[in-house]
């Protein structure tokens, strides 16, 4: 989930000079029982000039510092040379089910990405160069998502620029390689939903945000799923899921009513309310009802039924559940009179091993499981008997997918901390994996003498967390290792293994990357998320807290040499940690994060959020946000860690002002260490970054935080330092 920023941080620009500048009352509101007064919302207006005056001095005076720390260039030059080992990259692979292949692919030698055709055993076709859209506005734009229509005549693509998340959708006519006129705007493919098309190739379906001016109170409120059909106007588009259109399903505003991946041999369509939460409440209706464009929908279950992923084979429900089974377990039932109570169990529950991924093709039922979050595994079950399956490479992560769920096709990507993605088709009857080389394999020859080890450590309540070691062969406990902890804890997502050779500079450099699977994740299954989830949230902070004082127990290293990293809703995770032991860690790095939540209500797609942090509207989840809340836990007479935070302005899900408002209160503390404060224009989530961008965060982040560290590599040249 990283990141934003290329742009950083500091000012000690104070609060008496910029209040009196706004006519802000100083003793303005006040926040929760923590008799914590609030005297920095005059930094939630971004359209005030001096406001916009405050950020821009804290990036300036930033930019400066970071861009004189010895050793920073060089890793933005390293990361720069992986890059340039990959001939090409191919992302957003997307297969029909006729089998042939859409994918964006850049070379060594592009700006930008391509989108290109190709079937298999066939010489690729380039179909369009997203360097060409829109070049006459300045702006950079990526495609976020592909959709090829039924007959592949035409294919719907979303464009997003600057680093935003929302998008335009523009539609390729594939014969003459030219986009048609119309273009639609105020949509989010890649996040809510994607795009259907109708089954006759008329025209598609797509998520309409009615507001997308993230300074409107309506802002992500009353979306819709909607029709649009080729040849309309681009603003005419019919209703088909809504609260407004369906006032019987009892949809809230910050719901995302969406519809999920449609397939022509289904009899139906599911949709369901999508948002910031594990669980979504499922509607479905006959799919021929899309003729007439009245649906009749009808539920399906509630997120209290604790189930996921629904998959409809002809008139069988597929889902994975949690009821009863904290690992979860695979279930069937009828989706014309479902049986959630007693449904059929395809799968049982694994108490070693939680499911994390299934599908369903003409040969049965494939799944994986995961050990901690980190050890995966692939099963088969057809009839009674299940199946493991040795896999062609180890994996810490397997993601399966299907071109057609009623054929035999399956494909399984694999991945591990040291091990680079690789891509593998299975045949069961053969029982064999062949690689798909749609992607070059690199070779990382820095990497030979890393080595992971998967750990439990004891939290504060005894219960074991399960933490990742990333570190070289020669690691001595001398109490002298850099440390970089990496968390997040939130919406039941698991920090799975991923290869990121950005990242293992950090080892290569002489440090230790440390993954605590701290709870609020999904790592041991559904119990691991409810035991970070609101009023069990503290534990989220206090494993990574645990995770640190067990570092320095076993000499790996001193709280003098200890980062932390999260950003998000990870930023709850570094914050609250370093508010309640800021005697444990020596830097703390935020990016977007939620550092001010008890304000959510008043952030764009905040109701969206309250689902997974608390509504302060009900007086116990106010509670719970204030407990959260890493501002308000910011004491005066305090030395905090150094801190390196940033944010990007066309961030569309965490507001910009949280981190702000915290950098702001935490200048006016005893802290002597350096607070940084990072704001890049041309940014938002983090989502959509480029590839530059994200090597400019990292080599800012680990330079900061190994030069507070005192790695002799990384000094700031004080000689052309200039503040």
């Amino acid at each position: 989930m990283k990141k934003v920023i290329t742009l950083f941080f500091i000012f000690n620009f104070t609060f008496s000079a910029l209040s009196q500048d706004l006519n802000i009352d100083s003793k303005s509101t006040r926040h929760s029982n923590l008799n914590t007064m609030d005297n920095f919302q005059y930094l939630e207006n971004l359209q005030n000039d001096s406001v916009q005056k405050w950020f821009k001095q804290h990036n300036d005076r930033a930019r400066d510092l970071l861009d004189n720390i010895s050793g920073r260039n060089e890793f933005v030059k390293q990361f720069i040379e992986f890059e340039k080992r990959k001939s090409f990259s191919v992302t957003l692979l997307t297969i029909t089910e006729n089998n042939s292949f859409y994918y964006l692919k850049k070379t060594d030698r592009d700006n930008s990405d391509k989108l290109y055709f190709k079937k298999e055993g066939q010489e690729e076709i380039l179909l369009f160069d997203s360097a060409n859209y829109k070049k006459e506005t300045g702006n950079v734009f990526a495609i976020s998502y592909i959709k090829p229509s039924w007959d592949e005549s035409v294919i719907a693509l979303s464009f997003t620029k600057n680093g935003e998340e929302i998008a335009e959708i523009g539609f390729l006519n594939v014969k003459n390689k030219t986009l048609l006129p119309t273009i639609i705007s105020n949509s989010w493919p890649s996040e809510l939903g994607g795009i259907n098309w109708l089954p006759d190739n008329s025209g598609i379906i797509y998520v309409n945000i009615p507001v997308i001016n993230t300074k409107d109170p309506n802002y992500l409120l009353d979306t819709e799923s909607v029709i649009y059909r080729i040849g309309d106007i681009s603003t005419k588009h019919t209703v088909i899921f809504s609260k407004k259109n369906n006032p019987n399903l009892n949809i809230l505003r910050a719901d995302f009513p969406i519809i999920k991946k449609i397939h022509l041999k289904d009899k139906y369509i599911l949709a369901a309310l999508s948002g910031a939460t594990n669980y979504f409440d499922y509607f479905y209706a006959i799919i021929s009802d899309l003729q007439s464009q009245k649906m009749e929908w009808k539920e399906l279950y509630r997120k209290s039924d604790g189930l996921l992923d629904p998959i409809i084979i002809n008139d069988d429900l597929y889902c994975i559940s949690s009821n009863e089974a904290s690992n979860y377990k695979i279930i069937r039932t009828k989706i014309y009179n479902p049986d959630f109570k007693n449904p059929e169990i395809i799968v049982e529950q694994n108490l070693k091993e939680v499911i994390d991924d299934f599908v369903v093709n003409s040969n049965g039922i494939f799944y994986t499981t995961k050990k901690n979050g980190v050890e995966a595994k692939l099963y088969f079950k057809n009839n009674k008997q299940i199946k493991s399956i040795d896999l062609p490479v180890q994996a810490g992560n397997i993601s399966l997918s299907t071109n057609d769920k009623y054929s035999t096709a399956l494909w399984i990507t694999t991945s591990g901390w040291l091990d680079p993605n690789r891509r593998f088709s299975y045949n069961l009857s053969k029982d064999k994996f062949v690689e798909d080389k749609i992607n070059p394999i690199i070779s990382y020859p820095e990497f030979k003498d890393l080595e992971v080890k998967e750990i439990e450590i004891p939290s504060h309540d005894g219960v074991l967390v399960p933490v990742s070691l990333i570190y070289s062969k020669n690691l001595k406990k001398d109490k002298e290792n850099y440390i970089m902890m990496d968390g997040y804890g939130a919406y039941g997502i698991s920090k799975s293994p991923r290869f990121q050779p950005i990242v293992l500079t950090w080892v290569m450099n002489g440090g230790v990357y440390v993954v605590p699977h701290v709870r609020g994740g999904g790592e041991k299954g559904d119990m691991w998320h409810e035991g970070g989830l609101k009023k069990n949230k503290p534990n989220t902070w206090k494993d990574l807290i645990a995770t640190a004082e067990y570092l320095i127990k076993n000499n790996i290293t001193k709280k003098e040499k200890i980062g932390i990293l999260s950003g998000s809703a990870g930023g709850i995770l570094v914050g609250r940690a370093m508010t309640e032991r800021p005697d444990l860690f020596k830097v703390m790095i935020c990016y977007d994060g939620y550092l001010n939540p008890l304000r959510i209500d008043k952030a764009p797609n905040g109701p969206n959020n309250m689902k997974e942090l608390g509504d302060p509207s009900i007086k116990e989840e106010h509670d719970m946000l204030a407990e959260i809340d890493s501002f308000n836990h910011l004491k005066r007479d305090v030395n905090y860690p150094a801190c390196l935070i940033s944010v990007g302005m066309n961030d569309a899900r965490v507001a910009p002002w949280m981190s702000a408002k915290f950098v702001a209160k935490l200048e006016t503390t005893s802290s002597t260490n350096k607070i940084l404060f990072a704001v890049n224009y041309d940014a938002g989530h983090g989502i959509n970054s480029s590839n530059l961008q994200l090597y400019n965060d990292y080599a800012d982040e680990f330079a900061f935080a190994f030069w507070q560290m005192g790695h002799p590599k990384f000094k700031l040249l004080k000689e052309n330092y200039k503040n």
